[in-house]
């Protein structure tokens, strides 16, 4: 019997295809952010950074490197 994960896209804003791990990154704020790919948690934290810390300012570059350095797989 073959067995495979179930592909429902559940969001269109956070690309999260269940059965799969969700990307995440936690803010100081202890905000907890998760998406279902690293480009759509990127845009999340670059919303988050906008409405939530506007003192920030952070440039595209700066959110790939944050996002590369602490995000994670969110454990199942």
């Amino acid at each position: 019997m073959l067995l495979t994960r179930k592909l429902r896209q559940t969001s269109a804003d956070d690309g999260y295809i269940s059965g799969y791990p969700q990307k995440v990154w936690d803010c100081g704020c202890r905000r907890h952010l998760k998406a279902g790919s690293e480009g759509a948690l990127m845009a999340k934290v670059i919303y988050h950074l906008d409405a939530q810390h506007p003192e920030a300012h952070p440039t595209l570059e700066q959110v790939e490197e944050l996002v590369g350095a602490e995000a994670y797989d969110e454990p199942s």
